[in-house]
């Protein structure tokens, strides 16, 4: 194979990843949803092995599951599925937030207060799309600014399945009101660099989050 052939089997399993992967995560491709590879193909215009190749690193993600003789499957969201990951999330975003306390300068603490700010205004104007946009941004720079990037990989490898579950949860006002209280809380413990504090509150934070998503499912799975 010549290596413009390589490069661009390669740009066009990437474009089917990235399509498909967005699919599920935005639910236009629904849980337990067959994903067949003829009608990808026709949906993306492009031939079955960049498609193939996208569907197994959909697997090795843990979004897609490919059973023998039966096909590939969108995997579903179970109860089980969201303790597992919101167990884990909880350990490591408590750790995170310990470790900015102690490791993030203080611009990095006046970036998190900028998007605090903007979140709230999104609540104050009803914008709840953005709001949940500035809540991911609010996580992502306590992660980014805990200057471990062991543990910032090992959370890329779950966010995924964070974003999936994130998305199929009905936005409301309320648990819009009770997010930013609890982020508020958490930002006054790190501007004080309290880290043990911190770490608590951001672990209740990821807890009682995993409650509301559980709570939601039979809801959500019944609108699916």
């Amino acid at each position: 194979m010549q290596m413009a052939e390589y490069k661009e089997l390669k740009s066009k399993k990437d474009y089917a990843y990235e399509k498909i992967k967005d699919d599920i995560l935005n639910n236009v491709i629904k849980p337990g949803s067959v994903l067949n590879e003829r009608e990808l193909c026709e949906s993306l215009n492009i031939s079955r092995t960049p498609v193939r190749e996208a569907i197994l690193k959909l697997a090795s993600d843990g979004l897609v599951e490919i059973l023998p003789n039966r096909g590939a499957f969108v995997t579903n969201i179970t109860y089980e599925v969201i303790t597992e990951i919101y167990d884990i999330r909880e350990v490591l975003e408590g750790l995170a937030v310990k470790l900015f306390c102690i490791c993030a300068t203080e611009e990095e603490i006046d970036e998190l207060k900028r998007v605090l700010d903007l979140q709230e205004r999104m609540k104050q104007n009803n914008d709840l799309e953005k709001f949940v946009e500035y809540d991911k941004t609010f996580h992502h720079l306590i992660l980014k600014g805990c200057k471990n990037k062991n543990l910032k990989n090992i959370m890329e490898n779950i966010r995924t399945k964070i974003e999936r579950i994130t998305n199929l949860t009905v936005k409301d006002i309320a648990r819009a009101e009770t997010t930013l209280t609890h982020h508020k809380e958490i930002f006054k413990e790190i501007s004080q660099r309290n880290y043990v504090e911190a770490e608590k509150l951001m672990k209740h934070h990821i807890s009682e989050s995993k409650e509301y998503h559980i709570k939601n499912l039979k809801y959500l799975l019944g609108k699916l």
